[in-house]
């Protein structure tokens, strides 16, 4: 889906109404009965906001039930009432998360492929001279013991299926490792008690027939429902967080013998002391190649089989993990994100919490970009903002979208824009975010990225434990995208695979293990010319067939060596030459660039709460362009030919602010030129000044203050600022462009002069241009604020109590009332002025 437009005149065609594939996806989660009459108005209302594709998925008590014969009969009844209103549907692959359990079915009807794992079973205290004896079950796959105070562990011989051990000197454990049945928690929508837990077992990812087994469950019977509209209304499956979030490593049946095969070495005798309190080296490495055995079962067995089925449907497979901000746990319970994601069809992340946020360093959502590029997807997912809190504004969540987009992230799942208690006062501002949301996505799909830098991603050395070597990686991550120098993850399948020859240069972080394959292709990399730079101390140990039996350290003498692991102003003299050079030094501005058969589009985001105004060398050559994403509107942008194949721009971008930037030679035909609002002057301030203002019932007269300093902490809703001011007649005469412009908006602003309604703003800047309604004389100002509806939830100090007590129950709603908290203070606080341009 979503092949991306390749010349700026295709592109131009639909831009400010973008087709279905590009819109934001609405999170339709279906609890409660599900009546035809429900179905139809919530299709409406999402109509009515500009979403054009819905994910269905199973909420807590739905009705009809999760899989039954009604639930298929409904399904089919909303795809067809969908595809009237031309909405495309996505179907959640699970009745909640995460997937695999089929709706509680490998538990009810097919106990035999539920998930597996090693564990530690009977644990016995013994104590010294006394002789153990015990047969075995026949699940045994091994006995430690453990000498408490040492720590001293011992594997003790099991041959026969018999135990027969005199414990030597000290306080010993004896503790039975096997395998057995053991899941993931599940959340099944007809749970009970609607509790996250182990009732209802998740498939052994590992296993094949489990994963074909699921599929009969589950894509089959719709297919039997709705198959004539696969690849039409019906685009996909979506798959949420599967993973082995156990206590205990994923096992299943044959894995030892196949790791035989690829290793070389007999894996049994090792795996007592994965269980060890302290692992030899020795072990250490054994364990880290069986990693590589179970994350290559789990590609093989569970993302392939889903994504093939899919293939042969007419459908792409979405998926994202879990913990994709947490890497070392990710490592821990996938094994490999780029292993998971190699046959998935749109590589995905999730936000849900406030992984990505203003004070946070979070690159991840480059992962899942890096996997579209490295694999030739053009889309990248992320499900984003479910425990962000109902306080959240749109400001905010165009921060978050743009930071995830910037890092190449260019489709959506949200449930955000669908209150159905209807109590949102940003409600009325819905539209204008998921117009952008749409015509960001539809722009970062067009043509092809573009970044010449490929970072290592350091599974190898994370499955070996090394912490060290991930956050030398997302250091280095941070400091490319700081220096404009845009980047992908680049990982070992992707090095062997031949999947590197996009980049002009490789940069290896400092890790503690690389391949002796992958080391050979980075060698003829860069005799082809191109460049391999290693940041460390120290050289990567280097595995060719199993880590247990590497030996060497790599020769990295062919490559730019710099120990100190920094991007010092060598490595960055030795990059490609950059695609954007800004004049200053601006870590706050990041940028995506993707490049036409006929010109560039380049995506700038100011992250910071602090104006730039600078100046930019772009690659390109031609006419310059703004595609204002929040309009749909074309603009000229002056610019000069800069040499050497580059165009030099003017760049202002306001707090937090995004634009996208065409060049090319043959651009379409611009509405009008862009206004530069570098240097504005003030000719009237209205800040500190009495208004008339209104707030519920209450009106009176005030200065600019939070809506709980006027004594009303509690109001959710709109208020309305009023003033009367006179203009000098004077200023009106001279060619400069006025504007009204409001400071400190919480959280969203709408704005009359005299009488003329200047529109929506629902982000910074807050600015209208007034210059044909000012006259001179009397002059009237109207600005409707909105807040969100955290003051509502949590401005009444009762309330907040309350929330706080079933906050200590409910994980989820801790998470949030954090977040609502800070959203509380409302209001119009200024500045409130108006300003003037040269035109």
């Amino acid at each position: 889906m979503g092949i991306g437009f390749s010349s700026f005149k295709d592109l131009a065609k639909d831009f400010c109404d973008p087709p279905a594939c590009y819109s934001v996806v609405h999170w339709w989660i279906w609890a409660g009965p599900m009546t035809e009459v429900r179905v139809c108005r919530e299709l409406d209302e999402v109509k009515s906001l500009g979403i054009k594709q819905v994910l269905i998925g199973a909420g807590h008590g739905v009705e009809p039930g999760y899989l039954s014969h009604e639930w298929f009969e409904r399904i089919r009844f909303t795809v067809k009432e969908a595809k009237k209103r031309d909405i495309k549907v996505w179907i959640a692959d699970e009745g909640s998360y995460p997937s695999g359990f089929a709706g509680g079915e490998f538990t009810r009807r097919h106990p035999r492929l539920r998930m597996k794992a090693l564990v530690v079973g009977e644990k016995i205290e013994v104590k010294e001279g006394t002789r153990v004896i015990r047969d075995l079950s026949h699940n045994t796959v091994g006995v430690l013991a453990v000498e408490s105070e040492t720590q001293q562990s011992i594997a003790l011989d099991i041959k026969g299926g018999r135990l027969d051990w005199t414990v030597p000197k000290g306080h010993w454990q004896v503790m039975m490792i096997k395998w057995d049945f053991l899941t993931s928690p599940t959340r099944y929508v007809h749970h009970p008690t609607g509790a996250k837990d182990t009732t209802y077992s998740l498939c052994d990812y590992l296993d094949k027939n489990a994963t074909h087994q699921f599929l009969q469950d589950v894509h089959e019977r719709y297919k039997k429902h709705i198959g004539d509209e696969f690849g039409k209304t019906v685009l996909g499956f979506f798959g949420d967080e599967p993973d082995y979030s156990i206590q205990g490593i994923p096992w299943t049946p044959g894995i030892f013998d196949r790791f035989s095969r690829e290793k070389g070495y007999e894996i049994q005798p090792y795996i007592p002391y994965f269980f060890a309190p302290v692992m030899s080296e020795e072990v250490r490495r054994a364990k880290a190649d069986y990693w590589d055995v179970w994350s290559a079962l789990f590609c093989e067995n569970f993302f392939k089989p889903q994504a093939e089925w899919c293939e042969r449907n007419r459908l792409n497979y979405i998926v994202h993990l879990n913990h994709e901000d947490m890497l070392m746990q990710l490592t821990k319970s996938e094994g490999d994100f780029f292993r998971c994601m190699r046959y998935v069809h749109i590589p995905a992340v999730d936000a849900i919490w406030r992984q990505i946020w203003m004070d946070k360093a979070a690159d991840f959502p480059k992962l899942a970009s890096s996997a579209a590029h490295l694999f030739d997807r053009k889309r990248a997912f992320s499900e984003s903002f479910a425990v962000y809190g109902r306080g959240l504004s749109i400001e905010q969540a165009k921060w978050v979208i743009d930071h995830q987009a910037v890092r190449g992230i260019n489709f959506f799942l949200t449930a955000i824009f669908m209150d159905r208690d209807h109590k949102n006062p940003q409600s009325e501002h819905f539209p204008l975010i998921i117009d952008y949301i749409n015509r960001i996505c539809y722009l970062l799909s067009a043509g092809e990225p573009s970044a010449q830098i490929g970072l290592y991603f350091p599974t190898l050395s994370m499955w070996l434990g090394d912490e060290q070597a991930l956050k030398n990686t997302l250091d280095v991550a941070g400091e490319l995208l700081e220096h404009q120098r845009d980047f992908d993850f680049v990982d070992e399948q992707a090095i062997c695979l031949g999947l590197i020859s996009r980049y002009r240069c490789i940069i290896v972080p400092g890790v503690s293990v690389i391949s002796q394959k992958a080391l050979e292709l980075l060698r003829g990399f860069a005799l082809e010319g191109k460049k391999v730079v290693y940041l460390g101390d120290k050289p990567p140990l280097v595995v060719e067939k199993s880590f247990l039996r590497a030996c060497d350290y790599a020769d990295m003498s062919w490559s730019l060596w710099e120990p100190s692991g920094k991007v010092q102003a060598n490595v960055l003299e030795a990059l490609p030459a950059p695609d954007v050079e800004i004049e200053g030094v601006y870590p706050s501005i990041k940028y995506a660039h993707r490049r036409l058969v006929d010109g560039e589009i380049y995506f700038f985001f100011n992250e910071k709460d602090e104006k730039v105004t600078t100046y930019a060398l772009l690659y390109g050559s031609g006419k310059v362009q703004v595609w204002d994403a929040r309009t749909g509107k074309v603009r000229a942008l002056d610019c000069m030919p800069a040499g050497n194949g580059y165009v030099k721009i003017p760049l202002v971008l306001e707090p937090f602010e995004s634009k996208f930037i065409a060049v090319g030679e043959s651009l379409p035909a611009a509405e009008g030129r862009d206004l530069l609002m570098d240097r504005g002057e003030v000719v009237l301030d209205l800040s500190d000044q009495l208004w008339n203002i209104k707030i519920g019932e209450d009106e009176r007269k005030a200065l600019l203050l939070s809506w709980e300093q006027l004594g009303h902490p509690a109001y959710s809703g709109a208020a309305y600022y009023c003033k009367e001011f006179t203009f000098p007649e004077d200023v009106l005469k001279t060619r400069k462009r006025l504007f009204l412009e409001c400071g400190r908006v919480m959280y969203s602003a709408r704005a009359w002069v005299n009488g003329e309604d200047l529109g929506l703003c629902a982000w910074r800047p807050f600015r209208w241009d007034v210059t044909h309604i000012l006259k001179p004389g009397a002059n009237v100002v109207m600005i409707e604020v909105r807040n969100t509806p955290a003051s509502e939830i949590l401005g009444d100090a009762s309330k907040a109590e309350k929330l706080r007590q079933e906050a200590l129950k409910n994980f989820y709603l801790s998470v949030s009332i954090k977040f609502d908290m800070e959203m509380v203070p409302s209001g119009l606080m200024g500045p409130v002025r108006i300003v003037s341009y040269n035109s």
